[in-house]
């Protein structure tokens, strides 16, 4: 919200949403499986991409609707209107000998780039946080499967290593480089907890989960004792 909203509406419990509520609610059955089959028959057409003659499906193919920015916790822009995306806020990625897909009737991309060392098909930037969002291969992929194993061949030569690996991080955890320090406590963390490494995500989008490091304060609670449960 604006400063001039924010003065205006201090307490959503004296908002009425009735009228919203009760449009949502009025929705048939009928109309709501039409919705489905055409959302359906929507992902046959622009839910894959041909990568060296294969298809692959596309995870988000969908570009966000406008509405407000939700965040997490008291985040500063929260209530902030997200503004419609348009064709020519969205870069395109494709190959040079390939079909470039074509804008909406009166439009034009932004851009139109053939970089094959990324994995983004599309690409535009969100008004609220100002960071580039993507559309990229579902996690069934090939490519991202390919990624999974080249993960997992790596786990496999690093079983001979543990031992070292864990010498050296007990002894990071008394170095004078603070960064040696809190890589040693996140690579305690993954080796005794079992955790995912974690990565960043759209915190507008994805869902709540976290790994080692994109822990936050709330998910961490200090006990005098190991078997302390309160």
């Amino acid at each position: 919200m604006t400063l001039q909203e924010r003065g205006l509406i201090t307490d959503l419990e004296r908002c009425d949403f009735r009228q919203i509520y009760e449009h949502s609610k009025a929705v048939s059955k009928e109309e709501k499986q039409k919705i489905k089959e055409a959302k359906g028959s929507e992902a046959k057409i622009y839910g894959v991409a041909l990568i060296d003659g294969h298809k692959q499906k596309v995870r988000n193919f969908r570009i966000e609707p406008p509405g407000l920015f939700c965040g997490r916790g008291e985040h500063p822009k929260i209530g902030m209107l997200k503004e419609r995306i348009r064709p020519e806020d969205v870069t395109i990625n494709c190959s040079r000998d390939s079909e470039i897909p074509l804008p909406p009737e009166g439009h034009k991309w932004k851009e139109v780039r053939h970089d094959n060392k990324v994995a983004w098909l599309a690409s535009w930037t969100g008004n609220v946080l100002g960071q580039n969002k993507y559309i990229k291969l579902d996690t069934s992929s090939r490519i991202k499967g390919e990624k999974d194993v080249e993960k997992y061949e790596t786990a496999r030569r690093l079983k001979n290593k543990i031992d070292s690996i864990r010498a050296a991080y007990q002894a990071d955890w008394d170095s004078e480089d603070i960064r040696e320090r809190q890589r040693a406590v996140a690579l305690y963390f993954i080796d005794n907890l079992a955790l995912r490494p974690g990565n960043k995500k759209d915190i507008d989008e994805a869902a709540d989960t976290v790994g080692c490091c994109t822990l936050r304060c709330e998910h961490i609670k200090l006990r005098e004792n190991l078997n302390d449960k309160g």
